[in-house]
C-alpha cells in the first residue's frame, strides 16, 4: 500500500502556497487601496483650496476695484480737484460709512508737493505738511497720458508709511469750477489716494475661511510684489510674511511644493489691482494631509484578517463607502462654491439697484415734469415720455435684482394659498395660452403660508411662463400643494433646508427640460437659454432671491426630454388669527395739491432731493430741505411753526432715516412720516414702519404727492402701506 505522506504533503504545500498567494493579494490590495486614499484626498484638498482662495481672490479684487471707482468718483469733486476745506465733507460722505476699516486714511498731494490726509470720516490729520515726491513716480502721474489711471504706492517721496499699507493712487487734473477757482486751467494738480491696510483685507477675505474649514494647519496668504501678510496656523492673527516671487506662470493652480517649511500642498490664485499683480495663496503641511488618512499596524492587520475572511465583499463594501464620501465631500465643496458665487452676486446686484433707484427717481421725475411744462403739441413732451417710460422699465429691472439679492422689502403676511390658488389659475391660463393643460391639486387643511402674497403670486406666474416656453407644442402644467413638515431640517445638493414646518408648492411641466450645465446656472441673473430678445434672464433669479428672503427653499429636478419641476418650500404661519386689514384710503386725484401743509424732506441725494423740493412746492406746500439727518434734526428744532409730513430717505450717511423719525416724533408727536427708499431690506424693521408709510424709489411726482396726500389724510400711526 503506497504511502499517503506525498499526498498529504502536496495538500500541504498547495495549503501554504495557497495562504502565501492570499497575503501577497491581500497586502498588494492594501497597499493599492492607501495609495488610491491618499491620492484622492490630496486631489480633493487640492480642489478645497484653490477654490477657496480662487474665491477670496475675487472678493478682494472685486473690493479694490469698487474702491478705484470711489477714488475717480471723488477725484470728479471739485473741492478734491482744489483742495478747498469742504474736502473733508465730501470725504466723510463718500467713506465714513465704511464698516470694515479697509480704508485706513484718504491722501491728497498737491503740485507744490503739500500733503494732507483725512480719516474716513473726513478729520485732517495733524501729520500733514509738505514732502518731496519721487521723481520717476511724481513723472507718471504728471504725463496727460495717465489721466483716470491709478497706480499702487508704497512711499510718499521720502516719507515711508507703515509696512502693511498700499495706496491706491490717481493723478488729479483740475477741470470743475470752485468757489477758490472759477475757472479751471485743466492742468495737473497732483495726486489723491486711498491708503488701504493689507490686515484688515486678509481679517475681512481671508479669516472667514480659516474659520469655516476649521484646519488647524492651515494658512492664508495675500502678497504683493514687495510684502505680505498671512493668517494660520490655528488662531494665529494677521503676521507679516515674506514676499511671493510670482514665479507662477498660471492664474491659479496646485503643486506640491518642498523648502523651508517642509513638503506642503499649496493653491494659489492671481488678482489685478491697477498696476500690480497681487497673489492669494494657501499652505497645508503634507504630513498632516496624510495623518489624517495613515492606517496604523493593528489597524492594517485587521484589515488583512477581515479581507482574508472575506475579499471580495469587504473590499466592494470599503470602495463603495469611500467613494460615497469622497462624492458627498465634493458636492458640499460645489454647494459653498455655488453658496459664495451667488451671494457675491446678490451683493453687487443689490449695489447696483440701490444706486441706480437714486438715479432713476430723479430721471423719472424730471421727466414728469417737462412733460407737464410742455405745451401739448410739443415735441419735448413726446421724447419727455420716452425718457419717463425708459426710466419706469430700468425701475423694474432694478426692482428685480433687488429681489434676487433679497434686499427688497417684503409685505410678509399669512393667507391661504389654496385660495389663492384657485384665483391664480385663470391668469395662469390666460398666460400660457390653450395648447397646454393646468392641472392644479390642494391637500385638504393646507397650512396658512407666511409671506408675501403678491410676491407669492408672481413667482408662480413666472414658473409658469418659463414652462410655456419650454413646451411649444404643447404639454401639461401641474401645481400642486400640500403641508411639508422638516422638524429635523434637510440636507439637498442645492442646499440645506432649516427645521420647521413647511408649505410644498411643486410646479412641474412635460417640456424640454435642462441637462447638467443649464441646471446649474438656472438661478444665476441674466442667464437665459432663450433666444436674444425673448428674455432677460430675471424670472427665475427673482423667484430664488424672494424664496430665500422669505425664510423657505428652493429646488429643482430636471432631465433632457423629461421636463421639469420646480419645488418651493414656503414657511407655514403660526397659528394666530390672521391680521386685521388696514382701512384703504380713498382714491384721491392723479396729482392731488396741498393746502400749504409744511413739509420736511431729509435726502443726501442733491439730485432726489431738489426734484422732491420743487414737486411739492408745485403741488401748493411748504417746504423744509435738509441734506442730512444731523440738518434735518436742527431744522425740526429752530422751525416755529407746524410740520406736517416728515418725508426722509431710509439710507443717509450718520443718521438713518428710522432715528431721524423717532427723534423727531419725540419733538413733534402730531407729526407724520412718509419714508422713502429704493435698497431698505437691511435697514428697515416691523416697528419702523409701524408708524411711517414706505415709498419706493424710483417714483413719478405723481406718485410722490399721491403718497404724501395719503399719509397727511390718514390715520396718525397707520400701519406700514408701501407706494409707489
Amino acid at each position: 500500500m503506497p504511502s499517503p505522506a506525498p499526498a498529504s504533503t502536496a495538500v500541504t504545500r498547495a495549503i501554504y502556497s495557497g495562504t502565501l498567494a492570499a497575503l501577497l493579494v491581500v497586502g498588494a490590495l492594501s497597499i493599492l487601496t492607501y495609495r488610491s486614499t491618499v491620492n484622492l484626498a490630496i486631489e480633493q484638498q487640492s480642489m478645497q483650496q484653490v477654490a477657496m482662495v480662487r474665491t477670496a481672490a475675487a472678493a478682494i479684487q472685486g473690493e479694490l476695484r469698487g474702491l478705484e471707482a470711489m477714488l475717480r468718483q471723488l477725484n470728479s469733486i471739485p473741492s478734491v480737484q482744489n483742495v478747498d476745506p469742504l474736502m473733508g465733507q465730501r470725504i466723510g460722505a463718500a467713506f465714513g460709512t465704511s464698516p470694515n476699516g479697509i480704508v485706513r486714511y484718504i491722501a491728497r498731494i498737491d503740485a507744490e508737493g503739500r500733503f494732507y490726509y483725512w480719516t474716513p470720516q473726513g478729520e485732517l490729520q495733524s501729520g500733514s505738511g509738505t514732502l518731496t515726491p519721487d521723481p520717476a513716480a511724481w513723472g507718471w502721474f504728471a504725463d496727460p497720458a495717465h489721466r483716470g489711471q491709478s497706480r499702487v504706492l508704497t512711499t510718499w517721496g521720502q516719507t515711508t508709511p507703515p509696512a502693511h499699507y498700499r495706496s491706491l493712487a490717481m493723478p488729479v487734473w483740475r477741470t470743475a469750477p470752485s468757489g477758490e477757482n472759477p475757472s479751471p486751467r485743466n492742468d495737473f494738480n497732483g495726486l489723491v489716494a486711498l491708503v488701504v491696510d493689507l490686515h484688515r483685507l486678509a481679517e475681512v477675505y481671508l479669516g472667514p475661511a480659516l474659520t469655516d474649514l476649521v484646519v488647524d494647519q492651515l494658512v492664508l496668504g495675500l502678497a504683493t510684489p514687495n510684502f505680505g501678510v498671512r493668517l494660520g496656523p490655528g488662531r494665529t492673527g494677521v503676521v507679516p510674511a515674506s514676499s511671493d516671487p510670482h514665479n507662477h506662470q498660471e492664474d491659479q493652480g496646485t503643486a506640491v511644493l518642498d523648502d523651508d517649511s517642509g513638503r506642503r500642498l499649496h493653491a494659489w490664485s492671481k488678482l489685478t489691482v491697477a498696476d500690480e499683480s497681487w497673489l492669494v495663496a494657501s499652505s497645508l503641511q503634507y504630513s498632516h494631509l496624510a495623518a489624517q488618512i495613515r492606517r496604523g499596524p493593528i489597524g492594517q492587520g485587521l484589515l488583512t484578517a477581515a479581507l482574508l475572511l472575506a475579499v471580495p465583499v469587504v473590499g466592494w463594501l470599503m470602495v463603495r463607502r469611500e467613494r460615497r464620501v469622497l462624492e458627498e465631500q465634493r458636492q458640499l465643496e460645489r454647494q459653498l462654491a455655488e453658496s459664495q458665487k451667488m451671494e457675491a452676486i446678490g451683493k453687487l446686484a443689490g449695489g447696483v439697484a440701490h444706486d441706480f433707484n437714486n438715479m432713476l427717481t430723479a430721471i423719472l421725475g424730471y421727466s414728469s415734469l417737462i412733460a407737464e411744462d410742455a405745451p401739448p403739441n410739443s415735441p419735448f413732451r413726446e421724447h419727455a415720455d420716452q425718457i419717463r417710460r425708459a426710466a419706469e422699465s430700468a425701475g423694474a429691472l432694478t426692482q428685480k435684482l433687488l429681489a434676487f439679492s433679497r434686499r427688497q422689502v417684503l409685505q410678509t403676511n399669512q393667507f391661504d394659498f389654496a385660495a389663492m390658488l384657485d384665483n391664480m389659475l385663470l391668469l395662469v391660463r390666460r398666460v400660457i395660452g390653450v395648447d397646454i393643460m393646468v392641472v392644479s391639486e390642494a391637500e385638504p387643511g393646507l397650512w396658512p403660508v407666511l409671506a408675501d402674497p403678491t410676491q407669492v403670486e408672481q413667482s408662480i406666474v413666472n414658473l409658469a411662463i418659463n414652462a410655456r416656453d419650454a413646451m411649444p407644442e404643447g404639454g401639461t402644467l401641474r401645481i400642486v400643494a400640500r403641508n411639508a413638515p422638516r422638524p429635523d431640517g434637510e440636507r439637498r445638493a442645492d442646499g440645506d433646508v432649516r427645521p420647521g414646518d413647511y408649505v410644498q408648492i411643486v410646479v412641474t411641466d412635460t417640456g424640454t427640460g435642462m441637462d447638467d450645465a443649464t441646471r446649474a446656472r438656472v438661478f444665476e441673473p441674466f442667464f437665459t437659454t432663450k433666444p436674444q430678445g425673448k428674455g432677460t434672464g430675471l424670472g427665475l433669479s427673482t423667484v430664488y432671491g424672494f424664496v430665500r428672503q422669505c425664510g423657505g427653499h428652493i429646488g429643482v429636478t430636471t432631465a433632457p426630454g423629461q421636463g421639469s419641476s420646480f419645488e418651493l418650500l414656503l414657511p407655514r404661519a403660526p397659528d394666530l388669527p390672521p391680521a386685521t386689514p388696514v382701512p384703504t384710503t380713498p382714491p384721491i386725484s392723479a396729482r392731488p395739491g396741498g393746502t400749504r401743509e409744511t413739509v420736511l424732506i431729509a435726502e443726501d441725494e442733491e439730485g432726489v432731493r431738489r426734484l422732491a423740493v420743487e414737486t411739492l412746492e408745485r403741488g401748493g406746500y411748504r417746504v423744509l430741505s435738509a441734506a442730512s439727518g444731523a440738518e434735518a434734526l436742527r431744522t425740526a428744532i429752530a422751525f416755529d411753526g407746524t410740520i406736517d409730513v416728515l418725508l426722509s430717505d431710509v439710507v443717509m450717511p450718520g443718521m438713518k432715516g428710522p432715528e431721524l423719525a423717532a427723534r423727531v416724533r419725540a419733538l413733534r408727536p402730531s407729526v407724520r412720516v412718509l419714508l422713502m427708499s429704493g435698497y431698505a431690506a437691511d435697514v428697515l424693521t416691523s416697528q419702523d414702519l409701524e408708524h411711517a408709510t414706505l415709498l419706493s424709489k424710483p417714483f413719478s411726482p405723481a406718485q410722490l404727492t399721491r403718497a404724501l396726500r395719503g399719509v397727511i389724510d390718514g390715520p396718525l400711526s397707520p400701519n406700514p402701506r408701501p407706494e409707489g
